[in-house]
C-alpha cells in the first residue's frame, strides 16, 4: 500500500508579499510627507535660542559700556528708563562720546544710541525691568539688573557689573 504523503504548508505566495509591500510603501510615503510638513510648523529650540543669544549679547554690550563710562546719568520717567553714559576716552579714534540706553515701557523694548547715530532696538518683549545701583558717595561701584523677556528659553536675565573705575553718578 502506497501512502499519500501530502503535507499541507501554509505560507504567503510571492505575489501576496509583493502586493502588501507595495501598499505599505505607499502608506509610508504619505505619512512621511505629513510628518515633514508638521515638523516645519513648530519653532525649534534653535530658533528660540537665537532670541536668548541676542538678549545676552545686548546685556554684555551694556555691561562693557558701563565699565568704560566716566559719568552715568540715570533718568526714570513714567514710561521709560534712560541711562546716559559719558565715555572715558571720548574723542579718541573710534571711541564714542556718549551712549544712551533706553528701556521703553510702551513698546517693551531696550535700545541703544551712540552719539549722533540712529537709535537701535536691541531686543523687545520685555515684561519686567529693574536696575539697582550701589554707590559710594557720588560714585557707582556696582550695577545690578533683572530683565524678564517673553519668548525666550530662559525668561529671566540678570546683569551684574562691577565698575572698578567708579564712574560719577548723576
Amino acid at each position: 500500500m502506497k501512502q499519500d504523503s501530502v503535507i499541507s504548508k501554509r505560507a504567503f505566495t510571492l505575489i501576496e508579499t509583493i502586493i502588501s509591500l507595495s501598499i505599505v510603501s505607499v502608506l509610508f510615503v504619505g505619512l512621511s510627507g505629513a510628518v515633514m510638513i508638521g515638523s516645519f510648523a513648530l519653532p525649534t529650540p534653535t530658533d528660540s535660542g537665537i532670541v536668548d543669544r541676542t538678549v545676552i549679547d545686548s546685556l554684555n554690550l551694556f555691561r562693557n559700556d558701563l565699565k568704560q563710562a566716566s559719568v552715568i546719568q540715570y533718568r526714570a520717567a513714567a514710561s521709560d528708563i534712560e541711562f546716559t553714559l559719558t565715555m572715558k576716552n571720548a574723542g579718541e579714534a573710534g571711541q564714542k562720546n556718549s551712549i544712551v540706553y533706553r528701556y521703553t515701557d510702551s513698546t517693551n523694548s531696550f535700545g541703544r544710541k551712540a552719539d549722533s547715530e540712529t537709535a537701535v532696538t536691541l531686543f523687545e518683549n520685555i515684561s519686567g525691568f529693574t536696575m539697582q545701583f550701589i554707590t559710594e558717595g557720588t560714585d557707582i561701584s556696582v550695577v545690578k539688573g533683572l530683565i524678564v523677556v517673553k519668548g525666550t528659553i530662559q525668561p529671566t536675565f540678570e546683569i551684574h557689573a562691577i565698575l572698578p573705575d567708579k564712574p560719577e553718578f548723576n
